[in-house]
């Protein structure tokens, strides 16, 4: 056998992601300035929204509500792109966090930035922003071309946001042996900071008024869209501020060999 050399990469070198020897990202915090956001609050299925809220988080007995945001991220730590994010409004522990099913992005460091250290189930899509007369229009096609949301506001009264409830996701890395299960399966809780950015009167760039969010199209690729609209609560928009730091492992599952999606895109065992 021929004389062999030893690979010298070892783990304290490595990157914070993959590629580990050409990461795309460090390690947080990320910083986000300047953050156009459209948000639609509505009551939702219980039924619908329990059907794909993971054990160990708890939802009200009646009047469920789901939120789509759409985020245009004109400067960030992590690059330029825009998400379309759909989300659950339950409890952990007594505790209100926001549970993110799914989130749609155009930009694969943005995708990489959500998925591999904090669990957030991200896709990619078109999404876009526009404007017309006195609305302002924001909307997602996955393929480009099928619309699958749309949400509408036309800003009217100032908004004092609130404190924002922590974000968790459903962080799953699946085995590469055949019949094993996740290498992880774990809930993890995020505490993002977020602020208002101020105009030059001194007055909070964030608006309430009319609105709705849709949805355009079936998709049983895209579970977030079997939550239906049943009556609006809020529509907002407005200009923010965020950094994204660690977060926490809530929870981890017993390890389970993965379900196969049936033709409704429904994971069965």
């Amino acid at each position: 056998m021929a004389n062999q050399v030893s690979g010298r990469f070892s783990p304290e070198n490595f990157g914070f992601t993959m590629p580990v020897s050409n990461p795309p990202i460090d390690r947080p915090p990320y910083y986000f300035r300047n953050v156009e956001s459209m948000s639609f609050v509505y009551e939702t299925s219980t039924e619908a929204a329990a059907s794909i809220l993971p054990q160990g988080l708890m939802l009200p007995e009646k009047n469920a509500t789901a939120l789509v945001t759409f985020n245009r991220f004109h400067f960030s730590t992590v690059g330029c792109y825009n998400e379309a994010i759909f989300g659950i409004n339950c409890f952990w522990e007594g505790e209100a966090v926001i549970y993110y099913d799914t989130i749609l992005v155009d930009n694969e460091v943005g995708l990489i930035t959500g998925r591999e250290p904090y669990g957030f189930g991200k896709l990619f899509a078109n999404i876009k922003f526009e404007r017309e007369n006195n609305l302002i229009v924001a909307y997602a096609e996955r393929p480009t071309g099928k619309r699958l949301v749309t949400g509408v506001v036309r800003p009217r009264d100032l908004l004092q946001p609130g404190p924002s409830a922590p974000a968790v996701t459903l962080k799953v890395i699946p085995s590469p042996e055949e019949g094993a299960p996740p290498e992880v399966c774990e809930l993890v809780m995020v505490r993002t900071e977020k602020s208002t950015v101020t105009g030059s009167d001194g007055k909070v760039e964030a608006f309430t008024g009319p609105g709705n969010v849709s949805f355009d199209s079936d998709s049983v690729l895209n579970p977030c869209f079997k939550l239906p609209v049943e009556k609006m609560v809020r529509a907002s928009w407005g200009y923010y501020n965020f950094t994204l730091p660690y977060g926490k492992v809530l929870k981890r599952y017993p390890p389970c060999v993965a379900a196969t999606c049936d033709v409704n895109g429904v994971p069965r065992a």
